[in-house]
């Protein structure tokens, strides 16, 4: 079966099936195309996110421009896992400074959601603009420090280790 037909007939639950899917067809030299071009459908960004995440961790590097296709489709990413993977997938990335205005919409939008895993990612992306941007130094540093007072627990967790690896 085709790396695109696995995506498709993903029955949305699985990680083991992704897996499953990744270690079959990662080595396929049109394995990271084929999952950019599928991170932006709505039906299959879940999946093909979960992939792009998996591929990233396993230090596989993007093609040159592989990093403006995904944050070219930050706004069309619809469901919070898929989201999630994207956020997840940040430290990955390569940002230009042209670009950086659409990732901080992205991180706002994500900033305002009532789910907490959204929410913590968001401010690690937040990190990520200020490590690499220093005009977002000082408000993403206000910003930790106000959320570490107010956020869930759980999302203060995440800001802890922002804040250690720092």
């Amino acid at each position: 079966m085709a790396l695109w037909e696995e995506i498709a007939s993903w029955d949305g639950k699985s990680a083991a099936a992704l897996q499953s899917t990744y270690e079959r067809h990662s080595d396929e030299e049109d394995f990271l195309a084929t999952i950019l071009e599928h991170i932006a459908d709505v039906e299959l960004q879940r999946a093909a996110t979960w992939l792009l995440k998996r591929h990233l961790e396993a230090g596989n590097p993007l093609y040159p421009g592989g990093s403006l296709a995904i944050l070219g489709v930050l706004s069309d990413q619809e469901h919070w896992e898929s989201k999630l993977h994207i956020l997840q997938c940040l430290p990955f990335l390569d940002i230009p400074e042209d670009e950086s205005p659409g990732v901080e919409e992205f991180l706002d939008s994500c900033l305002e959601s009532d789910n907490k895993f959204l929410r913590a990612w968001a401010y690690n992306g937040f990190n990520e603009l200020s490590l690499r941007f220093p005009r977002y130094r000082e408000e993403v540093n206000l910003m930790l420090a106000k959320a570490v007072e107010s956020e869930a627990a759980s999302v203060r967790a995440r800001i802890r280790n922002i804040l250690k690896g720092r």
